[in-house]
């Protein structure tokens, strides 16, 4: 179930579900069995860019921050929800960023990019018609101060070498992070919410893949 209730709040799960025997991505479990406690253990071998994951800073450059470098905040917290209007496969703009935010992002959110065109990401699909991130994208990020952004298949960030480097260059020495790719975005009933993000807490991570989940009505974290 992609929607749950949890007390007077509604949950939605916004993760790529992954199934290793699926996934055009490195991930491999194996499960055994240990004489030594008579019980079962997996061992897991996966990419750190795997299923809906955050990309830190460490991702782009060495000098950067890791995973645990960054504190547990940086993974949680109020999010807002942009529905981007815009001309198909364009340059997302600080005016068209603006439209979409309504004044509604503040310092320390997590944004979410949405738009009317879907498709799969890293699949050079020649019907893509996604608008694209771009330096320009980037420094408004910087300006409003977010710490992550997040988009699903609606957004793309692989429209060119170019256009990636560039908002990697801008926002990552900024501590801002990435939140690829996310899930069931049209299954939000409020463009405010708290999100949760968690990655697995490993030293030299640049990226983990996390269960994200939006959490809708928390008082201060809706409006």
């Amino acid at each position: 179930m992609n929607v749950e209730k949890l007390g007077p709040y509604r949950v939605v799960d916004l993760s790529k579900h992954i199934d290793p025997a699926t996934s055009t991505r490195r991930c491999r479990v194996e499960r055994y069995f240990q004489q030594s406690s008579k019980d079962y253990h997996t061992n897991v071998d996966i990419e750190s860019h795997l299923g809906t994951h955050v990309e830190t800073p460490y991702h782009y450059n060495d000098a950067w921050k890791d995973i645990l470098d960054l504190p547990v905040t940086a993974f949680m917290g109020r999010a807002a929800l942009l529905r981007l209007a815009c001309a198909p496969r364009s340059p997302i703009t600080k005016t068209m960023l603006d439209k979409a935010g309504g004044g509604r992002v503040r310092a320390g959110d997590i944004v979410v990019l949405d738009s009317p065109y879907h498709c799969e990401p890293f699949t050079n699909d020649p019907t893509d018609q996604r608008p694209y991130l771009c330096r320009e994208s980037g420094e408004w990020f910087v300006a409003k101060q977010v710490k992550c952004i997040g988009f699903g298949d609606g957004v793309a960030i692989e429209y060119s070498v170019e256009t990636a480097c560039e908002i990697h260059e801008v926002v990552m020495p900024r501590d801002i992070m990435f939140l690829e790719v996310m899930r069931n975005l049209d299954q939000l009933r409020s463009d405010v919410f708290f999100l949760i993000c968690q990655p697995m807490p490993i030293k030299g991570l640049d990226s983990c893949c996390v269960r994200a989940v939006a959490i809708e009505g928390i008082p201060g974290f809706c409006e």
